[in-house]
C-alpha cells in the first residue's frame, strides 16, 4: 500500500518520540529543579486538583529537664495539605496540500520536528506563571505566599545587577538549607550581562549531569560534550519568560534560585496525539493534549479555580504557603541589567 500524507505522523510512534525530545529540551527538568512527585499524579482519581497531606510538628524549644515530680509537655502535631492544580492543555495544527506544494516541503513533517520545542516552551511558561503567583509581581509582592523568600525592593534592597551578594543573601534566607540551592533561572538580559562581566563559567555535561572533573571549565571533552553555564556554582537556566517590570534602563528582572526538586510535577494523562484527513479540503490536521501538574513545593493552590489560565496562575490571592520558610526550596532575587 502506498504511503499517504496522513501516514506522515503516526501517533503510536510520534508521541513517545515527542515525549523523549521534550524531556531533553526542558531546562528545568534537565537541571533537576523539576522532579516527578508520585503524590501529584492524578491518573487514578481524576479531578482538577491534587491534595498532598502532610504532618507538621512544633519542634521549637529545648530539651526539658526530667524530674520525679514533673512530666514532659507534648509538642503539638497537626495536619495540613499542599494542593496542586491540574492544567488541561491542548493545541491543533493543520496543513493543506497546496501549502506543501508551494513550500516545496511538508509542513506537517516540520510540525513533527518542532512540536517538542513547542511543548517544552509552553510547559515552561506555565511553570513560570506558578512562580509569579507564589511570589507576586516584581518589586510589589507584599501579600504573596512566598514574600519571605525574596531579595528585592520589597525586602528593603534596591535592585542592582546580579552579583555574589544577592546569591549569598538568597542562601541566607534558607539558613542552614542555603547550600542546597543548585540552579538559577534568569532573563537573557541578565545572563548576557553576566557573560559580558566574565562571571559565567562553563562546565561540560556528558551524561545528563555536570561533569565534576571539568568544573573549572578549562577543557572540553573531544566529542559529544554539552556546555552548561554556571554562576556562583549554580546551574544557569535562561528564559525570556521570567518576570520583568519597567522599561529601558528602569527594567527590573526576576531571577529564581532553586534546590533540587523545588518544583514537583505530576501527570493526569500523558501526551495524546491524534491525526485527521479532510479529503474535501485536501488537508491534514493534528491535535495534541496533555494534562499535568507543576507545583512549587510548600504551597497550596485555591480549589475554587479549576483548570486555571496563566493569568489565574499568576494571581497572588490563589496561593498560600503551607511549609515553613526554610523548608521551601525557591528564592527570588530582583535585579537589573547593564545591557538596558
Amino acid at each position: 500500500m502506498a504511503t499517504l500524507r496522513s501516514d506522515i505522523i503516526i501517533p503510536e510512534v510520534f508521541t513517545p518520540y515527542v515525549l523523549e525530545a521534550t524531556t531533553q529540551r526542558d531546562a528545568f527538568l534537565a537541571s533537576g529543579v523539576v522532579q516527578p512527585m508520585a503524590e501529584l499524579n492524578a491518573s487514578e482519581n481524576g479531578g482538577d486538583f491534587v491534595n498532598v497531606p502532610f504532618f507538621t510538628a512544633n519542634l521549637s524549644g529545648d530539651f526539658e529537664r526530667l524530674t520525679d515530680s514533673s512530666s514532659l509537655t507534648p509538642g503539638k502535631i497537626t495536619a495540613d495539605k499542599q494542593v496542586g492544580v491540574v492544567l488541561h492543555r491542548g493545541r491543533a495544527f493543520e496543513s493543506r496540500d497546496l501549502a506543501a506544494l508551494a513550500a516545496g516541503s511538508d509542513p506537517m513533517a516540520a510540525i513533527g520536528n518542532k512540536i517538542a520545542d513547542y511543548i517544552a516552551n509552553q510547559r515552561q511558561k506555565d511553570l513560570l506563571s506558578c512562580l509569579a503567583g507564589v511570589f507576586g509581581a516584581v518589586d510589589d509582592n507584599a501579600s504573596s505566599a512566598f514574600i519571605g523568600l525574596t531579595v528585592d525592593g520589597a525586602s528593603g534592597d534596591t535592585p542592582t545587577v546580579l552579583g555574589p551578594r544577592q546569591i549569598v543573601e538568597a542562601k541566607a534566607i534558607l539558613g542552614d538549607q542555603g547550600e542546597k540551592l543548585t540552579a538559577i533561572a534568569m532573563h537573557p538580559k541578565v545572563y548576557y550581562d553576566l557573560m559580558e562581566r566574565r562571571a559565567i563559567d562553563m562546565i561540560y555535561d556528558n551524561t545528563g549531569a555536570p561533569d565534576t572533573s571539568a568544573d573549572s571549565g578549562s577543557t572540553a571533552p573531544a566529542f559529544g560534550s554539552v556546555q552548561v553555564p554556571t554562576f556562583m556554582g549554580l546551574r544557569v537556566i535562561v528564559s525570556a519568560d521570567v518576570q520583568t517590570t519597567g522599561t529601558g534602563s528602569s527594567t527590573e528582572y526576576a531571577s529564581y534560585l532553586f534546590t533540587q526538586g523545588a518544583v514537583g510535577s505530576g501527570e493526569q494523562l500523558g501526551l495524546q496525539t491524534e491525526t485527521d484527513r479532510d479529503i474535501l479540503a485536501k488537508s491534514d490536521a493534528m491535535s495534541i493534549d496533555l494534562h499535568y501538574v507543576y507545583h512549587p513545593i510548600g504551597s497550596k493552590f485555591s480549589t475554587s479555580v479549576a483548570n486555571p489560565t496563566r493569568a489565574q496562575l499568576e494571581t497572588v490571592g490563589n496561593w498560600t504557603k503551607v511549609y515553613e520558610t526554610n523548608n521551601i526550596g525557591i528564592v527570588r532575587v530582583t535585579n537589573t541589567s547593564n545591557l538596558d
